[in-house]
């Protein structure tokens, strides 16, 4: 399994044209995106952006600079990852959107309770586990002053369930990889930037990796 990861497009067409540009999408089985695929945008920004993206198996969340028009219109196309999963070529891909409650209340965040209810719903069987916000206390959730913003709860779930891999994006200061138990973590780092990840799983061997368009 070969997956191309997006994050933090926050509305910037270009960078997600460029992206295709200097790739081979079709040496990808599929492509994933963290979320925040607007600035506070609703259905017709994110249909802007999405209708750019090629023929590919395509997944994603929405994140919390993303509208509750964002969630119901990935949820209308098929392509929602927010408390459902998915079965691609053997493995299992869910998730759960928007992040926790931050202190600039933005249009879609939700109390720790929440986010454990919804990535309860999840089998974690052979699993790609897809959130917009990182978990608590790793090199994927720092901002300045080495502070930890993540989600402790999708640090105990992901503890306790223990998914091939976990990506997140949210937090576009702290672009990493990381780790917990077994579990391998990579948040790209934005998009509107020009980073993205790739994810190559082949058996028991995974190997993530940070990448720059050229």
């Amino acid at each position: 399994m070969n997956i191309c990861l997006i994050t933090d497009i926050h509305g910037k067409k270009s960078s997600l044209k460029k992206l295709f540009d200097s790739i081979i999408i079709k040496e990808f089985d599929l492509l994933l995106c963290c979320g925040d695929i607007t600035s506070f945008g609703g259905k017709k920004e994110a249909n802007e952006i999405l209708e750019l993206i090629p023929n590919i198996q395509f997944y994603t969340v929405f994140g919390n600079c993303d509208k509750s028009e964002v969630r119901e219109y990935i949820e209308s196309e098929g392509i929602s990852l927010h408390e459902k999963e998915v079965k691609v070529a053997g493995y299992t891909i869910g998730g759960f959107g928007g992040s926790n409650k931050s202190p600039f209340g933005t249009p879609s965040e939700y109390g720790e309770d929440q986010i454990m209810a919804g990535l309860s719903k999840l089998s974690y069987e052979n699993m790609i586990l897809v959130t917009h916000v990182p978990p608590y206390g790793t090199k994927l959730d720092r901002i300045g002053g080495n502070k930890s913003i993540g989600s402790a709860s999708v640090r105990a779930i992901i503890e306790k369930m223990q998914p091939i891999v976990a990506v997140s994006g949210h937090v576009h200061e702290s672009r990493a990889i990381d780790s917990i138990g077994k579990t391998q973590l990579i948040n790209p780092g934005p998009l509107k930037e020009g980073y993205y990840g790739t994810i190559k799983i082949e058996g028991e061997e995974v190997k993530v990796e940070l990448k720059e368009i050229d």
